[in-house]
C-alpha cells in the first residue's frame, strides 16, 4: 500500500532524524519510514525550528496505520505522543507539491505554465 506522506510542521532543532523515523516505525509498528526531508525555519520570535516530511515505503497496511490514516481522515490532524515526557507533534497530511529537480521531459502543464506566463510579462513590457 501506498501511504501518503506527512508534515510535522514544527519539530524542535533538539529531534532527530532517526527520532522522528523510531517513533513513527513504532506507532506504525513495523520498518515503514523510507526517508524523511527536513527544512529550517525561524518563527517572529526568532526561534528556529524544523518542518519535517515524513515519506513511507510501499508496505502493506497493518491495523495501526488503518487507524492512524482514518483518524487522519477524520479530524486532519493527528496529535502524535513522541514518548518523551508530555511533548506531542501535531502532524498533517503533506498538500504540497515536490518539486522536480534536474533535467527532466517538460510535461504539457509545465509548458502551458511557461507559455502562460511568458504572455503576461509580454503584455506588462507593452
Amino acid at each position: 500500500m501506498s501511504f501518503p506522506s506527512l508534515c510535522i510542521p514544527r519539530v524542535t532543532k533538539h529531534c532527530s532524524l532517526e527520532n522522528v523515523r523510531d517513533v513513527f516505525n513504532q506507532l506504525f509498528d513495523g520498518e515503514f519510514v523510507d526517508h524523511i526531508d527536513v527544512s529550517y525555519t525561524e518563527d517572529s520570535k526568532g526561534e528556529v525550528f524544523q518542518v519535517m516530511f515524513v515519506h513511507f515505503r510501499e508496505v502493506p497496511a497493518n491495523e495501526h496505520t488503518l487507524a492512524f490514516y482514518a483518524r487522519m481522515e477524520e479530524d486532519k490532524m493527528v496529535k502524535v505522543m513522541t514518548g518523551y515526557k508530555k511533548y506531542f507533534w501535531k502532524v498533517f497530511l503533506n498538500r504540497g507539491k515536490k518539486e522536480t529537480k534536474g533535467p527532466h521531459i517538460m510535461t504539457k502543464e509545465e509548458e502551458e505554465e511557461i507559455n502562460a506566463n511568458r504572455k503576461v510579462s509580454m503584455s506588462n513590457a507593452l
